[in-house]
């Protein structure tokens, strides 16, 4: 996992971002970070947090969505 790009959510955290991914795409997994609370690890149909009015989404979609899973 990439220390600068974890480094980078953090900080955004602490200046007010609700909820950050990181997408592992070599681990087929996502990280989910939310407000102060340490990271989750999503992966497969594991349906991910999001905000607002976003419909549900899982690790496989966003896998799919990127063309290399």
């Amino acid at each position: 996992m990439n220390l600068d790009l974890q480094n980078k959510i953090l900080h955004c955290l602490k200046n007010g971002t609700q909820l950050a991914w990181l997408i592992d795409i070599t681990r087929q997994q996502i990280w989910v970070w939310q407000a102060d609370d340490l990271p989750n690890i999503f992966s497969g149909a594991d349906i991910l947090p999001s905000l607002g009015e976003i419909p549900p989404l899982t690790v496989n979609a966003i896998m799919g969505m990127t063309g290399r899973h």
